[in-house]
C-alpha cells in the first residue's frame, strides 16, 4: 500500500465468522475477495443480445476499466466475477426477461455491489413508456434493492452510463465483499425461516399423531377394561339363549313324532316303541350335552384347576336315565277288566243282532244260538284288541309326556349348570387377559407419555437455537445495512485504473470476451 493511501476497511470479522458457521462457500469467496487485488472490469450482459455488443463497442474507448461481455448464462467462472468491478445488464423493450434472465440478475446483483441498467429498443425521447414501467415492477419484486436504481435509455446514448461508470470507485473489493456476505446471510435467514416453518408444522403433525396415538391406546386401554367383559357377558348370554331355543325345538320335534309313531303303531311297533324313543331321546340328550360341553374347549383349564374331563365327569350325567314303561298291578286289572267289558259287550251285541234277524232265526233253527256266540265272540275279540291298543296308545304318549318334561327339566338344568361352570372359567380367563391387555396399553402409554415429553424438550430446544439463529442473522443483516449504507471516501480509492481498448466487434457466441 503507497505511502498516505488508507488502508481498505475490514469487513468484520464477527459477520464472517457468522457466514462461516451457515454457508462456508459464501464466507470463503468473501475472504477470496478481501485478500485479491481490487476487481477493475466491467461486465455487459443482459436479454437484448445485439444491444450487449453495440454498447460495449460504445464504451470500449470511454470507461476506464476492462470491459467484458457475454451472454446470460455465462457462468461466474468463465464471467471472472471476482474481477469485476461492476454489472451492466441489458433489458430489451420488445420482450420481457424469462425467469431464468432474472434469476441471473439477482446472481450478479448478490456478489457485485455497482449494478447499472439499461433498457434497449426503445425510441428516441418516448422514456421507454410500458417497457421501462414493467422492468421497475419486477424489480420491485425480485430486486428491491434496485427498484430505485436508475435505467438508462440507450436511444438517449451512452454518455450518463459512460458517466456512471466513470466514477471512481469507493473500494469495489470490499463493497463487493460486503455484498457478498450480505447475500450469503440474506440467503442463509431465509432458510432458517423456512426451516423454522417446516418445523411448526412437522411439530404440528407430531403433535396430532402424538394425539392420534395416545387417543387410541386410551380408546384400547377402556375397551379391554369395559368392553371385553360386556362382550363376554353377552356372547355367553347369546349362546345360552341360542341353545335354549335349540332344545325348545328338539324337544317339540321329538314329541310330534313320538305322537306320529305311535298313531300309527301296530302291536308289534308298540312294543319296540319305548326302546326307539328311549334311543332319540337319549342321542338328543347327548348333542345337546356336546354342544354345551364346547364351552369348556374355549380354555386350558376350568376355575379349580382340573382337566376339562374330570370337571365334566364330576358334575354327573348330563340327563336322567330314561327307563322303559313298567306296567302295574293296577293298569293290568283295568286292561282284564276292559277285556271282559268288551267281550261281555260284544256277546251281547251278538244276541241283539240275532234276535232282530227273525227270518234268520227261523231258517237256523237250533243253530242260532252257536252262531249269536260266535258273532259275540269275534266282536268281543274286536273291541277287546280296539280297547287294548286304545290303552296302550294312551299308556305310552303318557310315558313320552312323563319323559319328556323329565328330559326338558334335566336339560334345562345342565344348561345352567354348565354356562354358570363356563362362566366362571371364562370370566377367569377373560379378567387374566383383561389384566394382561390393560398392563401391556398401560406400558405403551407411560412410554408414549415418555416419548412425548422428550420430543417436547426436544422441539423447545430447537426452537430456541433457530429463534437465537434467526435474531443473530436478522441483527448481522442490519448491521450489513448500515455498513453498506455509509460511504468511503473517494481519496481513499487510490488511482484509478488504465484503461484497456476493446475491439469494436464483439462476438456474443463466445463464453467470454477479455478487454
Amino acid at each position: 500500500m503507497a505511502a498516505g493511501v488508507p488502508a481498505p476497511p475490514f469487513v468484520p470479522v464477527s459477520l464472517l465468522e457468522l457466514l462461516a458457521r451457515h454457508d462456508p462457500a459464501r464466507a470463503e469467496q468473501v475472504q477470496r475477495l478481501r485478500d485479491e487485488p481490487p476487481p477493475d472490469a466491467v461486465l455487459v450482459l443482459g436479454p437484448a443480445e445485439q444491444a450487449v455488443g453495440q454498447l460495449a463497442a460504445a464504451l470500449a474507448a470511454r470507461v476506464p476499466a476492462r470491459l467484458r461481455c457475454a451472454p446470460v448464462e455465462v457462468s461466474d467462472r468463465h464471467a471472472r466475477i471476482a474481477e469485476t468491478r461492476a454489472v451492466v445488464w441489458v433489458f430489451d423493450a420488445a420482450a420481457s426477461a424469462p425467469e431464468a434472465h432474472w434469476a441471473r440478475l439477482a446472481a450478479l446483483a448478490g456478489q457485485v455491489d455497482e449494478v447499472h441498467l439499461a433498457l434497449a429498443g426503445t425510441e428516441r425521447g418516448r422514456g421507454g413508456g410500458a417497457a421501462l414501467a414493467a422492468v421497475r415492477a419486477r424489480l420491485a419484486e425480485q430486486l428491491p434493492r434496485l427498484a430505485a436504481a436508475p435505467v438508462h435509455l440507450l436511444a438517449e446514448g451512452p454518455g450518463r452510463l459512460v458517466a456512471a461508470l466513470v466514477r471512481p470507485a469507493d473500494y469495489p473489493g470490499y463493497r463487493n465483499a460486503l455484498r457478498v456476505l450480505e447475500t450469503g446471510l440474506v440467503e442463509a435467514l431465509g432458510r432458517r425461516l423456512t426451516r423454522q416453518r417446516n418445523a411448526a408444522r412437522r411439530e404440528i403433525a407430531t403433535g396430532e399423531a402424538l394425539g392420534r396415538n395416545r387417543d387410541e391406546l386410551a380408546g384400547l386401554h377402556r375397551e379391554a377394561i369395559g368392553e371385553w367383559p360386556r362382550r363376554f357377558r353377552n356372547d355367553l348370554a347369546e349362546l345360552r339363549g341360542r341353545t335354549s331355543l335349540e332344545l325348545t325345538g328338539a324337544l317339540r320335534m321329538l314329541r310330534d313324532d313320538a305322537r306320529e309313531q305311535l298313531n300309527h303303531a301296530d302291536r308289534a311297533a308298540r312294543a319296540r316303541f319305548p326302546e326307539q324313543f328311549g334311543s332319540a331321546a337319549g342321542e338328543l340328550a347327548r348333542r345337546v350335552s356336546e354342544q354345551i360341553e364346547d364351552l369348556y374347549e374355549i380354555t386350558g383349564q376350568p376355575v379349580d384347576g382340573a382337566p376339562p374331563g374330570e370337571h365334566a365327569a364330576r358334575m354327573g350325567p348330563p340327563v336322567p336315565s330314561i327307563a322303559p314303561p313298567v306296567r302295574s298291578s293296577r293298569s293290568v286289572l283295568e286292561d282284564r277288566l276292559m277285556l271282559v267289558v268288551g267281550a261281555s259287550g260284544g256277546l251281547g251285541l251278538g244276541r241283539l243282532a240275532m234276535s232282530s234277524l227273525v227270518e234268520v232265526t227261523s231258517v237256523l233253527g237250533a243253530s242260532a244260538m252257536p252262531v249269536a256266540v260266535g258273532l259275540g265272540v269275534g266282536a268281543a275279540w274286536w273291541l277287546a284288541r280296539a280297547r287294548r291298543a286304545v290303552t296302550e296308545r294312551a299308556r305310552l304318549a303318557q310315558w313320552v309326556g312323563g319323559v319328556l318334561d323329565e328330559l326338558r327339566i334335566g336339560l334345562e338344568a345342565m344348561v345352567t349348570e354348565r354356562a354358570l361352570a363356563a362362566e366362571r372359567r371364562l370370566g377367569g380367563a377373560v379378567s387374566r387377559a383383561v389384566d394382561e391387555r390393560v398392563a401391556v396399553l398401560s406400558a405403551r402409554l407411560r412410554e408414549h407419555e415418555r416419548l412425548a415429553r422428550r420430543a417436547a424438550v426436544r422441539r423447545a430446544e430447537l426452537r430456541s437455537a433457530d429463534n437465537r439463529s434467526t435474531d443473530e442473522l436478522r441483527a448481522a443483516g442490519a448491521e450489513l445495512v448500515r455498513l453498506l449504507a455509509v460511504p468511503v471516501p473517494v481519496s481513499a480509492a487510490g488511482p484509478l485504473p488504465v484503461p484497456v481498448a476493446v475491439p469494436a466487434a464483439v462476438p456474443l457466441a463466445e463464453p467470454e470476451l477479455a478487454g
